[in-house]
């Protein structure tokens, strides 16, 4: 690794590189104008969207998704169920059959679809 030596007019690396604390706080604020330090502040400035955006685009998103979505939701018939087995089953199972429904519906339309492959 480099060693830096301090000197009075700001610091030295072993490199030659001398950087004084004014240059670095306008790299820092934007103000230089190389584009290095442009990617730096771009890469620096990433948000929770951005990493969601990029996470969205794996393999690993729907069961990921599916897993928080069935956990909120069960989490939330048990609130509304407050402590009462059988009003936590109805509500459970009302949930159950309109997704069952709305596959069962999905799955109808989809056969009226054709595909490249089932043209031939």
């Amino acid at each position: 690794m480099a060693q830096r030596r301090s000197t009075s007019s700001g610091r030295k690396t072993t490199s030659g590189r001398r950087t004084s604390s004014a240059s670095s706080a306008r790299g820092r604020s934007g103000a230089s104008s190389s584009s290095k330090s442009r990617g730096r502040s771009a890469a620096a400035s990433s948000t929770f969207a951005d990493y969601f955006h990029a996470f969205t685009k794996t393999r690993a998103f729907v069961p990921v998704a599916s897993i928080v979505v069935i956990t909120v939701l069960v989490l939330l018939d048990m609130l509304l169920a407050w402590n009462d087995y059988d009003r936590f089953f109805k509500i459970l199972g009302f949930e159950l059959l309109i997704v069952g429904i709305i596959w069962v519906i999905g799955l109808v339309l989809s056969f009226g679809e054709s595909t490249p492959s089932s043209r031939e």
